[in-house]
């Protein structure tokens, strides 16, 4: 394996080896293949052909952030047989997110795999599904994926070598063979998460949802998942979702100690029921997303609070569900909540701030009013 070599004619000079990229592989998934094609260790490759030494390739995700001169340079030194851009993750903007290149991190993480997916490919090779946040079980195998090595525990980097040695299907740091990895089965207890995945990936492939008679962008729509994730993550706002069987996978989460989005501080097999306890308050809808909202006693304010941008359809069914508010105004009496108590306890509802706040349209939960202390 060439590896630590400096041939100045090389970066003019195009591949030799030109691999055909396998179906829903990643960019940096058939560099290495190409790479290893040309006897040569990928870092040293992409230092030699594409002069990417003061930037390093590898370091810099290049299923994301390459730039249109780079692939088009990649382009050419393929000689023009490979569509470089069906081979990035960009190929999710505007379904995954609205712009990727955007912000890359939010539901994109690192590689993750599904070792009976390697043992059984006659040339193995990583996919894009393996990059994205909801995709945490082999729809294939119904197996979970592993997102780090099986022996070690180190996160997976396939552009590195085991001793300068073993190829990209081995742990770069202990060796092991990511294929002989044990399939992680599926308890049928918690087999609804494969249906709420495949539910969520149809959303992304089809670019949208309806929701009633409401047809909604796959972007907006998965931009509420974040807002939700730190209501149910951080905030404990559970009741309703903790009587699905997928909740006992997510009540002792350990969640990591990093940074937003608050959805990728759980791990694989967490996220997998997590993600489909958010599509299951989606379901039957609005009744769902209504029982969450009235049993966790959530305000209009709760439920779109630090969103930099709350989509209309959103907005719009949050109203119905708790009204909006004018948080530094009073706009009722002590007698005319007194006459709500009275109302609330005829027709057999209970006493409390989220029912007499959709009832009189002011926050009954909030500091910035006084209407707190109205309450009996």
């Amino acid at each position: 394996m060439i590896k630590k070599v400096n041939i100045p004619r090389l970066k003019h000079e195009n591949f030799l080896i030109i691999p055909i990229p396998l179906e829903d592989e990643t960019l940096s998934s058939w560099m290495v293949r190409t790479a290893y094609a040309h006897k040569t260790h990928p870092h040293t490759f992409t230092n030699q052909y594409l002069d990417y030494r003061p930037h390093s390739f590898f370091l810099t995700e290049p299923d994301i952030t390459l730039t249109e001169q780079m692939i088009k340079t990649i382009e050419q030194k393929s000689n023009n047989k490979i569509d470089m851009h069906s081979l990035i993750l960009k190929t999710y903007s505007g379904y995954l997110q609205e712009n990727i290149f955007d912000n890359p991190n939010i539901f994109l993480c690192d590689l993750k795999y599904c070792p009976v997916c390697l043992r059984e490919d006659k040339v193995p090779y990583f996919r894009k599904t393996w990059k994205v946040v909801f995709y945490n079980i082999c729809h294939k195998h119904k197996c979970r994926l592993y997102e780090h090595c099986p022996e070690c525990k180190t996160k997976l980097d396939i552009s590195q070598m085991y001793n300068n040695e073993l190829p990209y299907t081995f742990c770069h740091k202990c060796g092991f063979e990511l294929k002989k990895g044990r399939r992680l089965p599926i308890n049928k207890k918690y087999s609804s998460s494969i249906i709420y995945q495949n539910k969520i990936f149809k959303i992304i492939n089809n670019g949208y949802i309806q929701l009633g008679n409401t047809v909604i962008y796959s972007f907006l729509f998965l931009r509420v998942f974040l807002k939700l994730s730190k209501l149910i993550l951080t905030d404990d706002k559970v009741n309703f979702i903790n009587k699905h069987p997928l909740f006992s996978l997510i009540k002792d989460a350990k969640k990591q100690n990093f940074n937003h989005p608050i959805c990728k501080r759980i791990n694989a097999k967490e996220q997998s029921a997590f993600f489909g306890l958010l599509m299951y308050i989606f379901n039957n809808y609005p009744y769902n997303l209504k029982s969450f909202i009235l049993e966790n006693e959530l305000t209009h304010y709760d439920m779109t609070d630090e969103m930099r941008y709350v989509p209309f359809w959103y907005e719009t069914i949050v109203n119905e569900i708790t009204p909006r508010y004018m948080p530094h105004s009073m706009t009722i009496t002590k007698e005319e909540v007194e006459h709500a108590e009275q109302y609330l306890k005829f027709i057999g509802k209970e006493i409390n701030k989220v029912n007499l706040t959709r009832l009189l349209g002011c926050n009954f939960s909030s500091n910035d009013n006084d209407l707190k202390s109205y309450i009996n």
